[in-house]
């Protein structure tokens, strides 16, 4: 997704839930799992792609957390050949970014799964897409 939609955010989430983190990192207080260099901790964005995982029951699932600045889109399209499926966010005050286009159609050419979430729906600004 694009920048600041919230995939450090969810990916925390997610593995919060799984029961792989103790507790929730935040990515303004520099303290998420997969926000590990000193500049992104720093300024808050993610400038590589992160991989952690976690557990559902049989089934171990690969979070892949990419960054959402158009400035590292070839280290988002690295990671694509990997996916077996995507979640695309798209935040609901900025909606649909031209970059975010761009990462639709890369997954749409690769026939990769994906799931459109809508995130930052009670965000003052959010026009409910």
């Amino acid at each position: 997704a694009h920048v600041d939609a919230g995939k450090t955010t969810l990916t925390e989430q997610l593995l919060y839930a799984g029961g792989t983190i103790r507790s929730k990192g935040n990515v303004d207080e520099g303290t998420t799992q997969t926000d590990w260099l000193e500049v992104e901790r720093r300024r808050g964005i993610s400038v590589h792609t992160a991989c952690a995982g976690f557990d559902v029951g049989d089934v171990h699932v690969n979070l892949v957390d990419t960054p959402g600045h158009i400035d590292f889109a070839g280290e988002v399209e690295r990671c694509l050949a990997v996916l077996d499926g995507a979640i695309l966010l798209v935040s609901a005050v900025e909606g649909v970014q031209a970059y975010t286009e761009q990462i639709w159609n890369a997954l749409h050419k690769m026939k990769i799964p994906t799931i459109v979430m809508i995130h930052k729906i009670d965000r003052v600004g959010s026009d409910g897409l």
